[in-house]
């Protein structure tokens, strides 16, 4: 090996070591469970019941409101102008879902339901996605207006 004034590699040698250590590195997470593994927790884009009815009220067009509830919660009471997606029908509906042009709006009994949804649709290349804060609780408790 040759050595260089300061004592060290040669600067080829040097550049494919840090070549190899960053592909060695990136093959440990794309390879393993460690790419699964979410150093900093998603957020959410929460958007509270009454400013979503204000901004939905003056452009329908823009949103996809979706109810991930139940057949049957979303008959017995739903949010005016939301359509029903049943949380477990979202694997495939996916495949019929806009990823532009069109915010989609989840919206659940408290917000858990649809914060699983969220997260799914994220997972899978959505970043057009709200979630109402407080779910159909909120919805009629601030008095908007409700389908039964």
């Amino acid at each position: 090996m040759h050595e260089t004034k300061n004592g060290g590699y040669p600067i080829s040698r040097r550049m494919i070591l840090v070549v190899v250590s960053a592909l060695i590195t990136a093959g440990l997470f794309y390879f393993t469970p460690l790419k699964h593994i979410a150093l900093i927790e998603p957020k959410m884009d929460d958007i509270s019941a009454v400013d979503f009815y204000a901004l939905y009220t003056q452009n329908p067009d823009e949103y996809l409101f979706i109810d991930v509830r139940s057949v049957e919660e979303f008959n017995a009471a739903h949010a005016e102008g939301s359509v029903n997606m049943p949380l477990h029908t979202l694997f495939d509906q996916r495949k019929n879902l806009p990823k532009s042009g069109k915010e989609i709006v989840l919206i659940c009994s408290g917000g858990r339901a649809s914060g699983v949804g969220y997260g799914y649709l994220e997972h899978y290349g959505f970043l057009n996605l709200k979630r109402i804060k407080g779910g159909i609780q909120e919805w009629r408790a601030t008095d908007l207006p409700v389908v039964f």
